[in-house]
């Protein structure tokens, strides 16, 4: 697992507003783009893929800011959109009919698909947008060979391609020197042994989610739990059985868990399970699967493994800290009454 981009990268809300914004902006420009050309006289591509593009931005900037979760798969869609937009009409004027005054005024929108790409998508996703230089570069040479072009038309066309190259090239750097930033952040944030997050990350992200619970009235529980007698696991068996059982815990408490919920070792033998939208019965109710999940595992050649867990779900009044002990206090009191077992902190 790796640190969400929504809590390492606090940009990530502000590009989708952004987004929002660009949106609705590009809907009221392509309708305007449809009428103003409707009254000269339209071609086909704006005929046909105008109305299409005023109508997809609409419909993609409400989608977008009611459905903050769409944004994974409704930007490259309407990105997608508007990349078919540029290089069907420059296809159509590079091949079939160029225009007199030199170059289609959509070409002025190609270095937005890739600055904007940057902006919005992962850098490996954004860089692949850069094809779109090469299906221009063919375009531009077949439409050459058929002679289509003046000497003033080629050097237009040498600029457009010449100041897209150096576009795609500074893209290039900048997605480079983004994604090592990530990787190290991720890195700062990653227990090395089990993959999962760690105690940093867990100080960084549990006072947006318990601000985000208070903003919305919304529940949130936090899961604690310790392995029981682990130190003696180490002792009779070594420190890389010791690991091993560490690294199958990992993977059992990421098997039961859901896509919005966070499993972090905070150290030895002791890991915290953030949950958000998670009211008490339904975390306690986790925990008691995770208990049964673990008294189940089988890492030779250590006979049985069992956990105490304690649970609690964030007061209004809480804060990070007295969350945390609120958990902690039901996880020993755990201990306390035999181990292997299941406390809730009181509500």
């Amino acid at each position: 697992m790796r640190p969400t981009l929504d809590v390492l990268d606090p940009l990530i809300p502000a590009r989708r507003r952004l987004a929002v914004r660009l949106l609705l902006l590009g809907s009221v420009l392509a309708a305007l783009a449809y009428w103003a050309s409707s009254q000269v006289r339209l071609d086909p591509v704006d005929r046909h893929l105008l109305p299409i593009l005023a109508t997809g931005f609409l419909m993609g900037g409400l989608l977008l800011h009611y459905r903050p979760g769409t944004a994974p798969w409704l930007l490259p869609l309407v990105h997608g959109l508007l990349a078919l937009y540029l290089l069907a009409s420059l296809a159509y004027q590079l091949l079939l009919k160029p225009n007199p005054l030199g170059l289609s005024p959509a070409a002025y929108w190609v270095p937005f698909v890739y600055f904007s790409a940057f902006l919005f998508f992962p850098a490996r996703r954004a860089l692949s947008l850069a094809r779109l230089y090469l299906l221009l570069f063919l375009l531009a040479v077949l439409g050459a060979l058929r002679g289509h072009f003046q000497p003033a038309h080629l050097n237009a066309l040498a600029q457009f391609l010449g100041a897209n190259l150096a576009y795609t090239a500074l893209l290039y750097l900048l997605t480079s020197l983004r994604e090592g930033y990530q990787e190290v952040q991720a890195e700062a944030h990653t227990d090395f042994l089990t993959g999962l997050y760690n105690r940093r990350y867990l100080d960084l992200l549990l006072p947006q989610e318990l601000a985000r619970a208070k903003r919305y009235g919304r529940p949130l529980s936090l899961i604690l739990l310790d392995l029981d007698g682990f130190k003696a696991v180490n002792d009779l068996h070594g420190h890389d059985v010791g690991d091993r059982v560490l690294q199958a815990l990992a993977q059992r408490l990421e098997a039961h868990l859901r896509r919005s919920d966070r499993a972090v070792r905070l150290g030895g033998e002791e890991f915290a399970l953030l949950l958000p939208e998670t009211p008490l019965p339904q975390a306690l109710r986790l925990a008691e699967r995770l208990r049964r999940a673990v008294e189940a595992m089988a890492v030779p050649p250590v006979a049985r493994i069992t956990a105490s867990f304690g649970v609690a779900e964030a007061r209004p009044t809480d804060t990070p800290l007295t969350l945390l002990k609120r958990a902690d206090e039901a996880m020993y009191r755990a201990k306390r009454k035999g181990k292997n077992r299941v406390e809730a902190a009181p509500k």
